[in-house]
């Protein structure tokens, strides 16, 4: 039976992947870090890629790339590999299976809030980048916005931009660039997380398309100054880009 309801709920992430707005801005935001600190890299691992929906989008930009996944759930390790065609291995992101100096580029979304040795995890990150390789990584912000949502989806943890780079520096990467976004948003996302009656599902999930498209608008209203080094005052998500050393 667990089998089976496991099943049915990445179907269901599956597809409100493909559609929904904050996905959608996730997946640009990553795609645009990577255009500008990390341009076609040779090699690239998705750490935690879930269900595969951002290493299908890596795979549609950059085709002559090697993709790499990695996530502790085979039905989002099955559904990765029939999505983009990447190498994808069961794991988790706190004890990487990979070589030293394996990748250009990590990426890795919104997995660090989850428990897991979290130091562990970014020393992995370090060490399997090679020399001025990036590591692209998507958090979800303050601490005191846990809500319903993160209880729901089995987040902890969740950070400020300073603590982010904090948690970077103590490991030997330089910071190359961190912003919040979701900011347009992000007083609505108070007011639903905080405010509202407290319910037991997570955001996820469809949304009607007039909003879908409003807010997808309200995302790229933002990317707009992110892509340029523009960082945003505060917002639901921080996105942090870091180099290793080239020595």
């Amino acid at each position: 039976m667990k089998e089976g309801m496991e099943s049915v709920e990445y179907a269901l992430m599956e597809e409100v992947e493909e559609t929904m707005w904050w996905y959608h801005g996730l997946h640009a935001n990553i795609l645009g870090a990577i255009g500008k600190y990390a341009p076609s890299p040779d090699d690239l691992l998705d750490a935690g890629c879930g269900t595969g929906g951002m290493l299908k989008a890596v795979r549609d930009r950059y085709p002559s790339s090697r993709l790499h996944g990695l996530d502790i759930s085979e039905q989002a390790c099955i559904a990765t590999r029939a999505k983009s065609g990447a190498s994808v291995v069961r794991g988790s992101v706190d004890a990487l299976p990979y070589a030293d100096r394996s990748f250009d580029a990590v990426i890795s979304s919104d997995v660090l809030g989850y428990d897991l040795d979290v130091d562990a995890a970014v020393r992995g990150f370090f060490r399997v980048l090679r020399p001025g390789g990036r590591a692209i990584l998507n958090l979800a912000a303050y601490q005191w916005m846990l809500s319903y949502h993160d209880r729901a989806v089995g987040q902890s943890h969740r950070y400020t931009r300073s603590s982010a780079k904090e948690l970077l520096l103590r490991h030997g990467f330089r910071i190359t660039f961190a912003s919040y976004w979701n900011t347009i948003l992000f007083p609505l996302m108070i007011a639903k997380r905080k405010l509202a009656p407290v319910t037991i599902a997570s955001d996820v999930k469809p949304f009607p398309p007039l909003l879908n498209n409003a807010f997808k608008t309200c995302l790229a209203l933002e990317r707009a100054f992110i892509l340029r080094g523009v960082p945003l005052p505060f917002g639901g998500s921080v996105l942090i880009i870091a180099q290793r050393p080239e020595a």
